[in-house]
């Protein structure tokens, strides 16, 4: 019979074929240190660059281009409150050049809602990346879903607030909740997985393996308080035999959940002060959720936080303490290659209504923070710093109404006070306003990457008669190019997002 290498090996493979294999480094120089090109003869220099995909599979990194023969990247350069854009051209093959783009600043366009202000004269862009090889079969959509039984023994007494969660590193396939049949207590039942339209099919020729863990529904008590936090862990795994997902078509697999070595981890996580951001995200703002999370990541501090990764730890409402402290079980299958990151994120609602609407729209801001574990665990968690300060829409509060007589208003804010041996980043994302029936709604519009201070909106992002929100993302994370990583910013990261009031242009 033909020997088969194990989902374990498997990561550690993926892992070690990233660790060597080339990857974007951390360490490279941030995009507002690039090269300061000279020019011959009076000649701007060019703006050269990739824009590809990114995918990691379980043979290591895999890099698609992106076709970018109809539609290249732009450089958007200011000149006293205007712009002057200077068109690319691309190619198929996910290269591009801008012509004569005057050294210094510009803002590059590389999608139509995305611009990352940078001076680098060559650079090389990656979209979201994921997990699994892009090139996988999917379920048709007029033929009923391939659906696997696991008839599964060893569980830990099952109880209905439990989740069985399946995952493949080699597909991007995790679906967090199998369709349990179970009885309250038991240590055996079945969970249905059913593979629906548009998702890949398991192909283990193709090397997919597939994982089942448990996630038990847990209690700890807290630590100065007759509370009790409950929460969701890691109890058992099974690494599920080969088998093919086949449209149409029921399988069942048997097999016994093994039991990993327990762990335990101390939590002290300062709620209140997360909680105490709420006036400086807005003044309207009110505490929406905390919830607190530990997954494992393929080598987080290149890739950052990549989506969807299984979870080993889950805490998703937590008792209203000031500081909650309590020691966490729970088990890792996984291989030490992969590693386990925690993030924390406490969320805040902000509502806008426009007048002659009954339902008003709901902004979030936010403050988290995720770190590798485990010094993650080891300090008390609590906000490295605060919300931008003084945000200014051409010189006006931006945490008031704002009316505007431009479609390209300059923003402004003031930095959080420095934290030791950090930099900040930051992103301004601009949603619009709008009315449906009753309600006020809100659709994204675009974002504007920068290590500055102040930014002016290219044409394009408002347009007139129009009203919109205003978010400030400032964030942080060693070694970051917000360039390079305009999508996965590397681990360990905190961030603050803050919001405007509604912003209405003439």
């Amino acid at each position: 019979m033909r020997s088969t290498p194990s989902l374990a090996s498997l990561l550690s493979c993926l892992a070690l074929t990233l660790a060597s294999a080339g990857c974007p480094a951390p360490t490279e120089s941030p995009p507002d240190g690039g090269t300061d090109a000279g020019t011959d003869a009076g000649v701007p220099p060019d703006v050269t660059g990739q824009l590809d995909m990114l995918s990691l599979t379980n043979a290591g990194e895999v890099r698609r281009p992106v076709d970018l023969s109809t539609d290249a990247p732009k450089a958007l350069v200011e000149d006293g409150g205007t712009f002057v854009t200077h068109e690319g051209v691309g190619k198929a093959d996910g290269t591009f050049v801008i012509p004569n783009v005057p050294a210094g600043p510009y803002y590059l366009r590389f999608d139509p809602t995305t611009y990352v202000v940078t001076d680098a004269r060559e650079v090389k862009l990656s979209t979201n990346t994921s997990i699994g090889r892009p090139d996988a079969a999917t379920q048709p959509a007029d033929i009923s879903g391939a659906t696997i039984v696991f008839n599964l023994d060893n569980l830990h007494p099952y109880q209905s607030t439990d989740g069985l969660t399946l995952f493949s590193t080699n597909l991007n396939v995790a679906r967090f909740r199998l369709t349990p049949s179970a009885t309250a207590g038991a240590t055996s039942g079945t969970f249905t997985y059913t593979v629906r339209t548009g998702q890949p099919l398991i192909d283990p020729a193709q090397g997919d393996r597939v994982l089942l863990t448990q996630l038990t529904s847990r209690t700890a008590p807290l630590e100065g308080s007759g509370e009790t936090l409950s929460y969701r862990s890691v109890s058992r795994s099974f690494e599920a035999p080969e088998f093919q997902s086949k449209p149409g078509e029921t399988q069942t697999i048997s097999g016994t959940m093994a039991e990993p070595p327990a762990l335990t981890a101390p939590l002290h996580w300062d709620m209140a002060a997360f909680r105490n951001l709420a006036p400086a995200i807005h003044p309207r703002a009110s505490v929406a959720a905390q919830v607190m999370i530990v997954d494992v990541q393929p080598l987080p501090h290149t890739y950052g936080t990549i989506s969807p990764i299984p979870l080993l730890v889950e805490i998703g409402q937590p008792p209203t303490v000031d500081e909650l402290r309590t020691t966490l079980t729970y088990a890792n299958p996984y291989p030490a290659s992969w590693m386990p990151v925690g993030t924390t994120e406490t969320s805040f609602a902000v509502t806008y209504q426009l007048p002659g609407t009954d339902t008003p729209a709901i902004i979030a801001g936010s403050a988290s923070h995720s770190e590798q574990l485990p010094g993650f665990f080891s300090v008390k968690i609590a906000p490295e710093f605060g919300a931008v300060q003084q945000p200014r829409i051409e010189g006006m509060d931006a945490q008031q109404a704002v009316t505007l007589a431009t479609t390209t208003p300059e923003v402004s804010w003031v930095a959080p006070p420095p934290v030791l041996g950090e930099r900040y980043h930051y992103i301004l994302f601009i949603h619009e306003l709008s009315v449906e029936g009753s309600a006020t709604v809100s659709q994204f519009v675009g974002s504007i990457r920068t290590n500055d201070t102040r930014v002016r909106l290219p044409p394009g992002l408002l347009s007139s008669g129009r009203s919109y929100v205003f978010t400030f993302d400032v964030n942080t994370t060693p070694d970051n190019d917000i360039l390079q990583q305009v999508f996965n910013l590397p681990i360990p990261i905190s961030g603050v997002l803050s919001l405007s009031d509604i912003v209405t242009v003439k």
